[in-house]
């Protein structure tokens, strides 16, 4: 009878137990589907980029989503326009241009683009480098003193800028008690807009030893400092990553993905603004690929870099993709079209473009004899100011 009785306990174990076992299989089954789903980077938003085609003796603005798809042209002129920024709602998009017979800053819509002469922001010789910052304000580099500079400007011309270029990074700098003139170039916004990053050759006295490195201003303090040169020997190019608030090895600072070049071919790494922390992206992967323009993605994306790559010398750069935490060990992902043979000058990555009017309607009703006579479109204002509040 107690024979009997182990038996039955023992059925009965096995018959609950093991409609637990086959629900564990199945929960790591789906983990794993799950896993082997996001190696494959989400790719959301858009992607504008300046190319010469073969057709062309100049570089063009092109729009596409970012997986490629939805490729088309959105300008079409016999000037050059290259390294565009994409506007925080992803509406409109600034970029460098040489119409005047030098370089200058426009923008233009990209809810309905058309290939006219861009919203001029900038009217000094050589301006190049715009970035967009969340804030609202283009940083850009600037010529104007017979050096690089870095300035910054409303381009709706609101607020306390009202149009007014504020210059954010000098290119007079101090070596102990002695001023140098140095370039200071290539700036880069952080999320929340209180830092600048930006690529500058302050390093040392002798001006034919000089070399880039990455340096960050505190927009607060207004104080600048470089990067340890134990994480950056050199840098170009800085990209403050906006995804999440945590990196991991970051120490909860902000950080920067940047060039440098590694055995004669530029590859991209990262730091934390304070140089505690830091690493490899590009240069993880197969195959000492160059990489350079690294970009973050919006919304969904923040997790992916985008960048453009070269497979061989002269072979075009295209833009390719990596999931900046689990694809360092795998082979870049190509979103270029096959169809665009052309090689990629420059390009950026934003939201898709909300719906609604676009700048140009904005600034016409600023304009005597717009619908909103000087006022700008108060309710479109308002929505903003709202937006902002939450």
């Amino acid at each position: 009878m107690k024979i009997y009785f182990k038996y039955f306990v023992l059925l009965l174990g096995i018959f609950f137990i093991m409609p637990v076992i086959e629900i564990k299989a199945n929960e790591i089954e789906i983990k794993d589907d799950q896993v082997n789903f996001f190696d494959l980077p989400t790719l959301e938003g858009i992607m504008v980029f300046s190319v010469k085609t073969r057709d062309k003796s100049n570089h063009d603005l092109w729009i596409m989503n970012a997986d490629g798809g939805d490729i088309r042209r959105i300008t079409n002129t016999n000037y050059n326009e290259v390294e565009p920024t994409i506007s925080p709602d992803g509406r409109q998009v600034a970029f460098a241009h040489d119409r005047e017979g030098d370089w200058r800053i426009g923008i233009m819509d990209l809810d309905n683009p058309t290939p006219t002469d861009p919203w001029p922001i900038t009217f000094y010789n050589d301006q190049r480098n715009p970035d967009w910052g969340d804030n609202g304000l283009i940083a850009f580099q600037s010529n104007q003193e017979g050096m690089w500079s870095i300035w910054s400007k409303d381009p709706f011309m609101k607020g306390d800028l009202y149009g007014q270029d504020l210059q954010e990074q000098s290119n007079i700098s101090k070596w102990g008690d002695v001023e140098m003139q140095n370039d200071v170039k290539q700036p880069s916004y952080s999320k929340d807009g209180r830092y600048l990053a930006f690529a500058t050759n302050r390093d040392g006295q002798n001006p034919d030893n000089r070399i880039n490195r990455i340096w960050v201003l505190d927009r607060q303090t207004r104080t600048s400092k470089s990067i340890p040169r134990n994480m950056v020997k050199q840098g170009d190019d800085p990209e403050f990553y906006k995804g999440r608030n945590w990196y991991p090895d970051a120490f909860g600072l902000p950080v920067i993905a940047f060039v440098q070049i590694k055995d004669g071919k530029p590859t991209i790494r990262w730091s934390n603004i304070d140089g505690s922390g830091g690493g490899k992206l590009t240069d993880r992967m197969p195959g000492n690929i160059a990489a350079k323009n690294p970009k973050f993605g919006p919304e969904r994306s923040q997790e992916v870099l985008a960048f453009l790559t070269e497979k061989s010398p002269n072979a075009g750069w295209k833009i390719a993709v990596m999931d900046i935490h689990r694809g360092q060990n795998m082979p870049p992902v190509i979103v270029t079209p096959p169809s665009m043979g052309a090689s990629i000058d420059s390009f950026d990555w934003g939201i898709h473009p909300h719906s609604g009017g676009g700048m140009m309607d904005r600034m016409r009703n600023m304009m005597p004899g717009g619908n909103n006579r000087g006022g700008g479109n108060q309710m479109d204002d308002r929505m903003m100011e709202e937006g902002r509040k939450m």
